[in-house]
This record gives structure tokens, C-alpha cells and sequence, in this order.
């Protein structure tokens, strides 16, 4: 599994359109085959900061999502509205597993 984080501080012109898009982008997301999992979050300690965490099943997965018309279109989206840097990290995950508390 490959787990995808990234932090995005959007300019405080384009928030309602950038909260609007990462819904849209996540449901899309969500029905593609190879995904195990897409969210995102308002960062709690950063104003207009969206944090956004996806698991797929593997490169060839994340390979098809980023060729994607609508992941296309969001990436260029985001680059023209956000402050500073976009910053992504993939991470291979090589177990999981869950805890009950």
C-alpha cells in the first residue's frame, strides 16, 4: 500500500472554491479502482490550510489517478491558489494493522 499525504495553505480568495474542489476530487477519487481510502481535513493549527490523506493500492493506482482529467485539472487549480509550497510525500507502507482501544 502506498499512502499519499499532503498540506496545501490556500489563499484566503480561493477557500470556498479550494474547500469545494477537494470535496469533488475526493469523491471522485474514492471510485477509482485501486483506492483504499481518500480524505481531507482542515488543518487545526493553520488558517486555510488543507491537508489531504489517500491510500491506494499500489503505483500503478496513483499512475492512473494522477492521468485523470479531474486530478489534472485539481492539480493546476491548486498550484495557482495556494501560498508557498504544495507539499506532497508518498510513503511505501509495507504492514498495517489495526488497534482496538
Amino acid at each position: 500500500m502506498l499512502l499519499i499525504t499532503a498540506r496545501v495553505a490556500v489563499a484566503a480568495e480561493h477557500w470556498d472554491e479550494a474547500v469545494a474542489l477537494a470535496k469533488s476530487h475526493v469523491a471522485a477519487s474514492r471510485r477509482e479502482p485501486g483506492c483504499l481510502g481518500h480524505d481531507y481535513f482542515i488543518a487545526p493549527d493553520c488558517d486555510r490550510t488543507l491537508v489531504f490523506l489517500e491510500r491506494w493500492k499500489d503505483q500503478a493506482a496513483i499512475d492512473a489517478h494522477f492521468a485523470e482529467p479531474y486530478s489534472r485539472e485539481f492539480a493546476v487549480r491548486y498550484k495557482e491558489w495556494c501560498e508557498g509550497a504544495l507539499a506532497i510525500e508518498i510513503h511505501q507502507v509495507a504492514a498495517t494493522r489495526t488497534l482496538s482501544l
